[in-house]
């Protein structure tokens, strides 16, 4: 059993060797018939603070990301996850309260096309997405659809790119305190990044990222690096972080938003 088991895994090495695909590449697309998965656990800290206000929010998020290939160019993509958010504020209410909430509850799920277009060097993607976030207490519903762009050259080992996308959202349901804070205005994300790596061995993602939320008007531009290891020519474990260089919501609160985790890659 033991040799067959070994027998198994060593065709399978080889024959994802002989069709190796870059899963650590921000232009990654599973081919034709190929399945790519991306796990990923992380926890993060956001703070918005006003002088002595502030709000904070500790966050677990466990998410699982699929691509199925329909050609060498077009995939299906989707994600399910959940958060679990322990949030507190020391700004009264018109009761005079403070308000803190912990939901384990946050399911979310997305659905959608990628499309990617390499010429030589050159690379060029786009996606479009529909997704759904059910927050329990504190935001309840959210649907919103989601529109990206990549677009990159490649050097030798050296990829930069840039990225950029527009959430629109489509339906809120208050949550049980009758709160809708997601608002439903555009939020937008843009991203100028470096990819580099030695084939099927390591690799590096680097970047920085500007996000607008039109809803409070926050304004965040954050450090982004990922680096993996190759565990076979066709799965990748890395650790990312995330760093708020900068923020500002409502003109006078100051935003500060840190992550670390981790990420699996396959594809099949």
């Amino acid at each position: 059993m033991l040799k067959q088991t070994l027998l198994a895994f060593s065709i399978l090495a080889i024959a994802g060797s002989a069709a190796a695909a870059d899963v650590t590449n921000p232009f990654y697309v599973a081919m034709k018939g190929q399945v790519g998965s991306v796990t990923t656990a992380s926890m993060g800290r956001n703070v918005i603070k006003n002088t002595d206000d502030y709000t904070k929010s500790n966050t677990i998020l466990a998410l699982e990301e699929v691509q199925v290939g329909l050609s060498d160019s077009w995939a299906v993509v989707g994600s399910v996850g959940n958060t679990w958010d322990r949030w507190k504020s020391n700004w009264a209410d018109a009761t005079g309260e403070t308000r803190s909430f912990r939901d384990n509850e946050n399911i979310q799920w997305s659905a959608g096309l990628v499309w990617n277009a390499l010429r030589d060097k050159t690379k060029w993607q786009l996606s479009a997405k529909y997704g759904q976030d059910r927050l329990k207490n504190y935001s309840g519903e959210y649907k919103y659809a989601n529109v990206g762009t990549k677009f990159g050259y490649q050097f030798q080992r050296v990829l930069p790119y840039i990225a950029g996308d527009v959430e629109f959202p489509l339906f809120q349901k208050a949550g049980v305190d009758g709160n809708v804070p997601l608002g439903n205005k555009f939020i937008y994300n843009a991203k100028a990044g470096i990819y580099q790596g030695k084939c099927e061995v390591w690799a590096l993602d680097t970047g920085l990222r500007m996000t607008y939320n039109e809803n409070n008007e926050m304004r965040v531009i954050t450090a982004e690096a990922e680096a993996s290891y190759y565990l076979t020519p066709f799965a990748t474990i890395g650790i990312f972080g995330t760093y708020a260089l900068d923020g500002k919501a409502n003109h006078s609160s100051d935003v500060y938003d840190k992550s670390v985790g981790a990420r699996l890659r396959m594809y099949f």
